[in-house]
């Protein structure tokens, strides 16, 4: 993150001396009129376009205003002020305890104080006050997530559904399965088959960590020359037949070409399974959450989720599964539900706005079910 650190020099040498090394120490780049350099512009030119390129503009304030720009009639201090406003940067200001200040510093100071309302500054005394202030700030600044825009798809995508990947594992049993995947949308480039036997070992562990699989959970983890996959499957796992089960089929794999799919079995009973749209949101963004770490190098990507298959899958409380005595029966049609491709995200907006992809997806398959008669 860059920190433009803006002031004038007279009366605040120590400060300005001392802050840059603060700055770089807690991970940032700090941008000061000292260390620009010669540069084919002016001084002003200089320092109004480090505030143009900043993340986060630092104001300190002391006794004196500067001098004044004969255009404008404005110091250096207040212009670089005025363009982190209207940026709409993120300004934290500091202002040294016990000054007297000019009459010029007095009437910015005034000014600062009601921006927008209403400005608050921190009051130092001493680096060590300037030093805390400025490490709580730049650490409690967070920055904004990027806006959740979509696009129509710019070419046609492949989704890799989990059936038609013929060496990953199948469950034995005839259960409803939700998968999601997240595909690059630009051309990237393609990971060597030779280290996706790592990635799948990756992906067991990460998976582990974050609790989606248990610790003492056997896993098939394994790749082929397009896949690496992380998977829990009991082939032996079996429930009464009035109960409600979970089955334990499970995994994460991605695909050379960046491609990203997370899936887990929903829960059912002896009539198969129920879903409503607040609960394939909550299971959509857990899914998608574990795939975040591994998102492709593209700008732009899209989604994808299924439910396979679905032909015991009807819209109702999740909630009730175990304890109905009614519901919807059809063993053998082994149909999917998909809501394939539709729009385009950038990719940086996937995990900011993971609740609003997921609300999206989780939508579509309950219009498609719906439309189905469910």
């Amino acid at each position: 993150m860059k920190v433009f650190i803006s002031s004038v020099r007279r009366g605040l040498e120590a400060e300005r001396d001392y802050l840059p090394d603060l700055v770089r120490a807690l991970g940032h780049q700090p941008l000061r009129f000292e260390d620009f350099g010669a540069q084919d512009l002016t001084s002003r030119g200089a320092c109004l376009g480090g505030v143009q390129e900043a993340d986060v503009y630092l104001l300190l304030l002391g006794p004196t205003y500067g001098g004044e720009m004969d255009d404008s009639r404005l110091s250096a201090t207040e212009e670089e002020f005025n363009t982190a406003a209207g940026r709409g940067l993120p300004i934290y200001v500091f202002k040294k305890r016990d000054i007297t200040p000019d009459s010029a510093q007095e009437a910015f100071l005034s000014r600062v104080g009601n921006y927008q309302e209403g400005r608050f500054w921190t009051e130092f005394a001493d680096n060590a006050e300037l030093g805390v202030a400025v490490t709580k700030a730049l650490q409690g600044h967070r920055e904004p997530a990027p806006p959740f825009a979509q696009q129509s798809l710019s070419r046609a995508v492949e989704v890799p559904w989990r059936r038609e990947q013929a060496t990953l594992p199948q469950p034995r049993d005839h259960i409803a399965v939700l998968e999601v995947h997240v595909v690059p949308i630009e051309q990237t480039i393609l990971r060597p088959v030779a280290t996706l036997g790592d990635l799948a070992t990756r992906l067991a562990t990460d998976a582990r960590q974050q609790g989606f699989f248990g610790h003492g959970d056997a896993l098939d983890i394994n790749a082929d020359t397009d896949n690496a996959w992380a998977i829990r499957n009991d082939p032996n796992h079996r429930s009464g037949w009035n109960e409600a089960s979970t089955d334990p089929f499970a995994g994460v794999y991605t695909r050379r070409d960046g491609t990203l799919s997370a899936f887990q079995a929903l829960p059912r009973d002896m009539l198969g399974s129920l879903v409503n749209e607040a609960d394939l949101i909550q299971r959509l963004t857990v899914l998608l959450r574990h795939l975040t770490p591994y998102l492709p190098e593209a700008a732009s990507i899209t989604t994808a989720a299924a439910i396979d298959p679905a032909d015991t899958v009807v819209v109702g409380d999740p909630q009730t599964v175990g304890n109905r005595n009614s519901g919807h029966m059809g063993f053998g049609r082994d149909s999917a539900l998909r809501a394939g491709p539709a729009d385009q995200i950038a990719t940086t907006s996937l995990a900011p706005h993971l609740h609003e992809v997921a609300r999206d997806l989780a939508a579509r398959l309950i219009h498609a079910l719906r439309s189905n008669g469910r």
